[in-house]
C-alpha cells in the first residue's frame, strides 16, 4: 500500500535504532521476505508516468552474535526480460537502513529516495519457525513523488505511487549470503 507519512514520523522511522536486541532464537538464521509492487513512475527515458510491475525481496541474516546483515533486491520485468539489482547493508555501519526487534517481531525501515520510506514488519510464531510480513511504502506529506536511485538501472526514477501485495516470509537456518 502507499501511505502519506508525516515528515516527523518519516524522520523518526529513519533514525530510531532497534529497541531490542535480536532474539537468541534467530541467531544463525536467515529471514526472507518477498513482495510485489505495482508502481506509477517516470524516468529520464520516459517522462510520462507509466505503470511498472516489480518484485522486491528483503534478506536478513542474524549472526551468532545477534548482528543483522541485510540485502534488499528489486526485479523488474519488461518486454520478456527481467533485470534486477540489490543493495547490502550491515546494521550500525553508516547505513540508513535499520533493523529492530521486538517481542516476536522484526521491523526493517529504510529511506526510499528523497521523500519516501519503506517499512517491512515481520511477525514470528512463538517458536520462530514461521513468519508473516507486511510491506508498507510511503511518501512525506505534500510530496508528489520521491526520486529514487534505481537498483535495477542505476538511473534516477520518480516514483508517484506504489501498491504492495503478495507478501511472503520464510525462515531458514544458516547464512542466506553463503557463509
Amino acid at each position: 500500500m502507499t501511505y502519506r507519512i508525516p515528515a516527523t514520523l518519516l524522520v523518526l522511522a529513519m533514525t530510531t535504532s532497534g529497541a531490542f536486541a535480536a532474539p537468541a532464537q534467530l541467531y544463525g538464521k536467515s529471514v526472507t521476505v518477498g513482495w510485489s509492487e505495482q508502481r506509477m513512475q517516470s524516468t529520464a527515458m520516459s517522462a510520462a508516468p507509466q505503470a511498472i510491475s516489480a518484485f522486491g525481496q528483503l534478506q536478513v541474516y542474524v549472526s551468532d552474535k545477534g548482528r543483522a546483515f541485510t540485502r534488499v533486491s528489486m526485479a523488474v520485468s519488461n518486454r520478456n526480460r527481467t533485470r534486477s539489482g540489490n543493495r547490502d547493508a550491515v546494521q550500525g555501519e553508516g547505513t540508513a537502513r535499520s533493523v529492530s526487534f521486538g517481542a516476536n517481531s522484526m521491523t526493517m525501515t529504510a529511506p526510499r529516495g528523497n521523500a519516501g520510506a519503506l517499512m517491512i514488519a515481520v511477525k514470528f510464531d512463538s517458536s520462530y519457525q514461521s513468519c508473516s510480513a507486511h510491506v508498507i511504502t510511503g511518501k512525506t506529506d505534500g510530496a508528489q513523488s520521491t526520486r529514487v536511485h534505481s537498483m535495477v538501472t542505476g538511473g534516477m526514477v520518480d516514483v508517484y505511487s506504489v501498491q504492495t501485495s503478495g507478501e511472503s516470509c520464510s525462515i531458514q537456518s544458516g547464512n542466506v549470503f553463503g557463509n
